[in-house]
C-alpha cells in the first residue's frame, strides 16, 4: 500500500497507539516527530523519529509556552512543535494519514506546496470550545479539516460533531488485540486506565474509590501528564486506591485479564472511545462508562456492563458487576473481538483506496 502514516508525539496515549497498530498492520510506513518516553513495541515497523527523546530546538520553549495557554493540563511533552510540523513537510511525501488536527498541518502545507492530498485522522475535535484562547487553534483546525481528502474520526459522537460544523467523517473505532482465551475467575479489582491529567475527572475516580475500597482493590494505571496532579489526588485519596506506572503491554494486558471491571469517566467534551474502554473489552473486562463518552455507544447496558450519567449511578453498576463479573465477561470479550486491530486496519485501507485510488 503506498501510503504512510505521521503522528506527532511517541507518547503514553492512544493516538500513538492507534498510528503504530496502523502502520503494523498496514505494513507502511510511520512518521513520528517527536520521542516523549512512550513505552511502545515498535517492532516489524518501518518508523522514523524526527527528535529523538530528551532533545530541544532553540523553539521548543516558545511552543511549549504557547502550547500551555490553551493546554497547560497535558504538560510539557505535549508541546506542539512547529519546527517538526514544518520540517516533516519537506520530509514526508506521497498520500499520508496525519493523527491529530496539528500533524494535519504537515499535509496542509504540502497540498498547498505540492498540491500533494492528505487524509486526516480526528480523535477529539475542539471545535465546540468557544474560549478566546482556542480562537486561533480552532481557526487552524477549520483550516487543515477543510483541505483534506477524507476525514476520519474515533467515534459517532465525534462524527456527529464535525457534521455540525460542516465537515463529513468517517468513523474507524480503534482497535485491539483480542486475548486469546478468558480466565476461569476474576479477582476483586475496579480498574482505571488513562492518562492522567487535571481534567479527567479525578474527583469522580476517587469517590469510587472511597465508596467502594473495603469491596474490592482500586488500581489506578497509566501515565501523569504532571507530578502536582498526581501529589494532589494521592494526598486526597490515596488510602483507597493504588497507583501504578510505566506499565508495559503484556503487565497492562495481565492487569485487564485480573480485573472484575474497568471505570472510564471523560474530560469536558471528550467524544473519543478511550482506548482503556476497547482494551478492557478485547481481555473481557466489563465496562462501566461516562455515557457522554464515545465509547458507550459500544456499551448495552447490561450486557458488556453499563453507561452511566454520573458517579453515584457508576457505584451502583460497579457494585452489580463485583457480584458476578463472569455474566458479562464473555459479551465484553464478543464484542472485543469484533474491534481487533486487523478489522480496523481493513476498514481504514477500504476508505484510503477509495479516497486516494491506490
Amino acid at each position: 500500500m503506498k501510503f504512510s502514516i505521521a503522528v506527532r508525539l511517541l507518547y503514553n496515549s492512544g493516538v500513538p497507539r492507534i498510528a503504530i497498530e496502523e502502520a503494523r498492520n498496514l505494513n507502511v510506513p510511520l512518521y513520528i516527530y517527536r520521542d516523549a518516553s512512550g513505552i511502545y513495541d515498535l517492532s516489524n515497523i518501518t518508523y522514523k523519529i524526527l527528535r529523538k527523546k530528551n532533545e530541544k530546538s532553540i523553539f521548543t520553549p516558545i511552543f511549549t509556552f504557547i502550547t500551555s495557554l490553551y493546554a497547560s493540563n497535558r504538560g510539557k511533552d505535549a508541546t506542539v512543535d512547529l519546527d517538526l510540523i514544518i520540517k516533516a513537510a519537506k520530509i514526508i511525501k506521497g498520500p499520508a494519514l496525519f493523527h491529530d488536527q496539528f500533524a494535519g498541518i504537515t499535509g496542509y502545507i504540502r497540498k498547498l506546496y505540492y498540491g500533494e492530498d492528505y487524509a486526516l485522522y480526528i480523535h477529539e475535535t475542539a471545535l465546540p470550545l468557544k474560549e478566546f484562547k482556542r480562537l486561533f487553534t480552532n481557526f487552524v483546525e477549520k483550516q487543515v479539516l477543510k483541505k483534506s481528502k477524507v476525514i476520519i474520526t474515533n467515534s459517532e459522537k465525534n462524527r456527529k460533531i464535525l457534521k455540525d460544523y460542516g465537515f463529513n467523517a468517517k468513523v474507524v473505532v480503534p482497535g485491539c488485540y483480542p486475548a486469546p482465551i478468558l480466565p476461569n475467575e476474576r479477582e476483586r479489582i475496579i480498574l482505571a486506565v488513562a492518562t492522567w491529567d487535571p481534567s479527567r475527572k479525578l474527583e469522580w475516580y476517587g469517590k469510587v474509590a472511597r465508596a467502594l475500597s473495603t469491596k474490592a482493590k482500586i488500581i489506578i494505571a497509566g501515565t501523569w501528564t504532571r507530578e502536582d496532579t498526581k501529589r494532589e489526588f494521592i494526598k486526597k485519596f490515596g488510602n483507597h486506591v493504588k497507583i501504578i506506572e510505566n506499565l508495559t503491554d503484556d503487565e497492562l494486558r495481565l492487569l485487564y485479564l485480573k480485573a472484575s471491571v474497568l471505570i472510564r469517566f471523560g474530560f469536558s467534551n471528550e467524544r473519543g472511545p478511550g482506548m482503556g474502554v476497547i482494551e478492557a473489552l478485547c481481555n473481557g473486562t466489563p465496562v462501566v462508562v461516562e455515557e457522554e463518552l464515545g465509547s458507550s455507544d459500544l456499551i448495552t447496558d447490561g450486557v458488556e456492563g453499563y453507561r452511566v450519567k454520573d458517579v453515584e449511578d457508576a457505584i451502583q453498576k460497579v457494585e452489580i458487576i463485583l457480584e458476578n463479573p463472569l455474566y458479562y465477561s464473555k459479551n465484553a470479550w464478543s464484542k472485543g473481538k469484533e474491534l481487533s486491530w486487523l478489522n480496523h486496519a481493513k476498514k481504514l485501507k477500504e476508505i484510503l483506496e477509495e479516497k486516494f485510488d491506490i
